[in-house]
């Protein structure tokens, strides 16, 4: 029932969650995020409370083979959709680990429902929430798991070397180290809402989504508008009034603003100067995640052939490993500033496997994403450009151990986008952080970004935050619909009428 306006500075919608073409024309490389995983678990499509599957063209399409590990031996882990064939994957590694992943399925998916509620609604404060969680033993055992890092309960599970390289990498998704303490609840997360939700692409590229929104948006009285640069928030009487364009136009607001850009960006360089010295002084002191990345989209004459078999071809996504130690030092070279040469974790996707659509006939894209630092130990951020090509040669080299065809025979064209870069193409990732501010527990739940920031509400009446620098976080997860809630609420509208 209200006129909504978003407004959206580049000339593509979804920000991240963006499908562009940046090697050759007729080749749509999403550069930003890619796997819909998290998101299938949001009431919003889970429940369809949008329509935005059933009325606004979004289709999904899910891979039987979810995900793979390789490793330089050439042997796989694959991760079916299906327990019991990942099971099996896992047997031919270690039977005891395999048995071992089904327990801990069993005991993780019973905290699923905690952590899908918790995540896509508003979070408690946080004392509240910990002591809602202490009433119950699955509670107590997801607190006593809140504290701990990735690789202490990897080890207290498994025992093969592979199967716990396989869990450690899912953990630092979040772009923190898996030895970090508080990093255990991203296997809680992630593990099993992947085996009970699986991973999917949209069909055409990620900005299916954003693009599903903006019809299911405009079907209902509202606009949206690209190349059109918020440069300032203006403030009347304590409230927030305006926004004021680049091209110097000026759009009221007689309800709300909503910015889905970090808070450091929203409140430090948007907004007209109306908040305390100790809240700036807080928002300076927010932690980036632990290290960056570098995105490497290719564009191809053919997908990539796996020294470990066609199955892992099929795989939705795959992930070549090293042996474990040098996967552990890997974190200790992101954590000095110096590029991980040694041993790589890279991040594969070859999307028109399953969704010939984004290429032309016959040919293919990859979506290739290492980890790498944001603050170069020599040169810091501005050297990036630099060495980006190189560093970009040393990664494909890596990949040609697990792939037989990455030389230029098959790489008809690439592109690099640096930590420096993504920071460029996109101001809300701010430092080259993908996913928002660093994903540890002090800047989780309602202390995301900052305790005094973490119910969405800013100091300024009116003044809202979304986005990934608030709860849930990074990733495609559709976290506005937990926003959405306290805005509806301020603004007295039913939340619960509007999606049912």
């Amino acid at each position: 029932g209200l006129n909504v306006g978003v407004v959206e500075r580049n000339d593509f919608l979804g920000g991240a969650t963006n499908t562009i073409e940046c090697t050759l024309p007729g080749f749509k490389h999403d550069t930003g995020g890619i796997i819909h995983g998290m998101i299938q678990a949001n009431p919003m499509l889970l429940h369809d409370e949008l329509g935005l599957k059933s009325e606004y063209g979004l289709k999904y399409i899910t891979p039987k083979v979810m995900a793979a590990n390789v490793f330089p031996d050439d042997t796989a882990i694959l991760f079916h959709g299906n327990i019991d064939e990942t099971c099996q994957s896992i047997a031919k590694i270690s039977e005891r680990d395999a048995e071992a992943y089904r327990k801990f399925i069993e005991m993780t998916k019973s905290m699923v429902p905690l952590l899908v509620q918790g995540m896509f609604n508003a979070p408690p404060p946080f004392g509240i929430l910990m002591s809602q969680l202490d009433q119950t033993p699955e509670g107590q055992n997801l607190i006593r798991h809140l504290m701990m890092s990735a690789y202490d309960v990897v080890n207290q599970w498994f025992e093969h070397p592979k199967v716990k390289m396989k869990m450690l990498k899912i953990s630092s998704e979040p772009m923190v180290g898996p030895e970090e303490k508080g990093t255990a609840i991203n296997l809680f997360v992630a593990v099993p809402m992947l085996q009970m939700y699986g991973c999917s692409f949209p069909a055409g590229g990620s900005v299916a989504l954003p693009q599903s929104l903006e019809r299911c948006i405009e079907a209902h009285g509202g606009t949206v508008r690209l190349n059109s640069e918020v440069a300032k928030i203006k403030v009347r009487g304590g409230r927030a009034a305006s926004v004021i364009l680049g091209s110097g136009e000026e759009i009221s607001a007689r309800k709300a603003i909503v910015s889905n850009v970090d808070a450091r960006v929203t409140l430090l360089k948007l907004l007209e100067d109306t908040i305390s010295g100790e809240l700036k002084e807080k928002l300076r002191r927010i932690q980036d995640p632990s290290f960056s990345g570098i995105m490497i989209p290719l564009a191809l004459n053919q997908p990539p052939q796996y020294k470990s078999g066609p199955e892992v071809g099929q795989a939705g996504l795959v992930e070549p490993l090293p042996w474990i130690e040098e996967f552990r030092r890997l974190f200790d070279d992101l954590r000095y500033g110096e590029i991980p040469i040694k041993a790589m974790a890279p991040f594969v996707v070859c999307p028109t496997v399953h969704d010939p659509s984004r290429a032309p006939e016959g040919k293919h894209v990859l979506y290739l994403w290492q980890y790498e630092p944001y603050y170069l130990k020599d040169g810091g951020p501005p050297q990036w450009d630099s060495i980006k090509e190189r560093v970009a040669d040393q990664v494909l080299e890596y990949l040609g151990r697990y792939i037989t065809n990455m030389g230029s025979g098959n790489i008809l064209k690439r592109a690099i986008i640096s930590p420096t870069d993504l920071e460029r193409m996109n101001p809300n990732l701010v430092n080259g952080s993908v996913l928002g501010p660093g994903g540890f527990l002090y800047q989780s739940f309602s202390y995301r970004p900052i305790p005094e920031l973490g119910r969405y509400k800013t100091p300024v009446e009116g003044l809202y935050l979304s986005g990934h620098a608030t709860h849930p976080g990074g990733s495609i997860g559709s976290g506005g619909r937990a926003t959405v809630q306290v805005i509806m609420q301020d603004l007295g509208i039913d939340f619960d009428n509007v999606v049912t």
